[in-house]
């Protein structure tokens, strides 16, 4: 492994490098052929792991604490989409606010359409690689591909400060331009000037009760919540409009106030929106009754968990044109399993669409297809149906398949043909077992379909 020592700044000296995850070839093509990648996906994490076909990242988070010894930050992206034989140059450009801190570069290539990259940052403090809320912009042959951010702190008392400057920033991300496009018109919003975009979007990974009567903590969920709200606030959605619950604000109680009282705002011309990450249950005394639990709900007490049918019914009681659930309950990652209790949403949503309970104009999105445990996998910084979520709505779904125009434009017609496809492909890939999400509505207007998240 090359390792290289790069920009001085002042009297100090940054430790940067890059690693090349799989062997280089020697053939190469004519500049001409050379397709610059559309396709990849890129991780913060703290160490790569060698398995069969490769390598893997592990230890996926994007804070950290300086800390002497041998030990780095990797930026690590897979490219699935590369022309073979190619040669292609990698630049990583490290920076902190506006300045400027380090580069690294690096070339490859690779008999496959796939390869895997990482630039690396050295934690040992005698680098004085400075600390902050640090933006790696990557580069693949002088074109800006895409950006990671990652936290660095002195101690853990500066990297809490950094996590609340680094959430307010996430969440505030103000939408591309490439976003400001109108979206087309719905058949189902005949008075579209009118309506507004309102969202509830749940995410809990840490439970009040966790190893008593609760629920197993989970690593991803609240991640996936605020994945999400950045994606609704890049699709040009008002923050004021989003209501983000995580982990210990997630009680019973404020769930309630959230459905029951904060979206009295919203008016039958709007479109409602609730996103839950998190464990799912059935009642073991009676299982019709099926609970989505809060931070502080009592496994032995059923109860005080959010009953399913009570989200259908506050949500009703709004009388919004348009609703669309989107639950994730199969959260991928290193096989945590999520107790003995198997994920009971999909049943209920199988059994309002059986007997025919879906609302006019409600669509429901679902990440499983069985009672089975949901896990979690270090493969992704998100579950399984988010990781594919999130892609889909950050502009991958756009004209997916043909089933729309790429116009910029992403429907649920669109959003449905791709989490129909790349989900199983994903967790077939990951977990060796495709996991298909449900996706149903009501047996209404077809046209539900040309429903769209980006803002008016």
């Amino acid at each position: 492994m090359n390792y290289e020592r790069f920009k001085n700044w002042g009297h100090m000296v940054f430790f940067v490098s890059c690693a090349l995850l799989f062997s280089c070839a020697t053939a190469t093509t004519d500049k001409k052929e050379i397709k610059i990648p559309e396709k990849h996906r890129t991780l913060i994490c703290g160490e790569i792991k060698k398995v069969e076909n490769g390598s893997a990242p592990g230890d996926i988070r994007n804070k950290y604490v300086k800390q002497v010894g041998n030990k780095y930050i990797h930026v690590y992206t897979e490219w699935y989409d590369i022309t073979p034989n190619a040669e292609y140059i990698v630049k990583w450009e490290y920076y902190e606010k506006d300045q400027f801190l380090a580069s690294a570069i690096k070339k490859f290539s690779s008999p496959t359409h796939k390869y895997m990259t990482a630039g690396r940052v050295k934690l040992d403090p005698k680098y004085n690689f400075p600390t902050g809320i640090i933006t790696c912009k990557i580069f693949i042959n002088d074109v800006y591909i895409t950006t990671a951010k990652f936290m660095l702190a002195e101690n853990e008392e500066e990297l809490a400060k950094f996590e609340k400057k680094f959430e307010t920033e996430s969440l505030g991300v103000r939408p591309e331009k490439t976003m400001h496009k109108t979206p087309q018109k719905s058949v189902l919003k005949e008075d579209v000037h009118d309506s507004r975009n309102w969202a509830i979007i749940i995410g809990i990974s840490k439970y009040k009760y966790s190893g008593k009567n609760g629920f197993k903590n989970l690593i991803f969920a609240d991640d996936d919540a605020k994945a999400f709200a950045r994606v609704l606030i890049n699709l040009g959605w008002k923050e004021d409009h989003i209501n983000l619950l995580l982990n210990e604000e997630a009680t019973q109680r404020n769930v309630i106030i959230a459905l029951e009282s904060w979206l009295t705002k919203a008016s039958t011309n709007d479109q409602i929106v609730l996103f839950w990450a998190g464990h799912g249950f059935a009642d073991p005394e009676d299982p019709e009754k099926v609970y989505l639990a809060c931070y502080d709900t009592d496994g032995l007490i059923p109860a005080t968990g959010y009953r399913m049918d009570r989200v259908r019914v506050a949500l009703e009681e709004r009388e919004a044109r348009n609703v669309v659930l989107f639950a994730d309950t199969c959260h991928a990652g290193k096989l945590i399993t999520r107790g003995d209790r198997g994920l009971s949403i999909v049943p209920e949503i199988k059994k309002l669409h059986r007997e025919g309970n879906v609302p006019k104009g409600w669509i429901f999105m679902v990440g499983a297809d069985t009672d089975r445990k949901a896990i979690e996998h270090s493969s992704w910084t998100n579950g399984a149906f988010t990781h594919c979520l999130v892609k889909a709505l950050s502009g991958e779904a756009d004209g997916y398949q043909s089933v729309g125009a790429k116009d910029g434009i992403i429907t649920m017609a669109e959003l449905r043909a791709y989490l129909n496809s790349e989900m199983p492909e994903e967790t077939q890939r990951v977990l060796g077992v495709a996991k298909r999400p449900v996706i149903t509505t009501s047996a209404g207007d077809p046209h539900i379909w040309n429903l769209t998240l980006q803002a008016n």
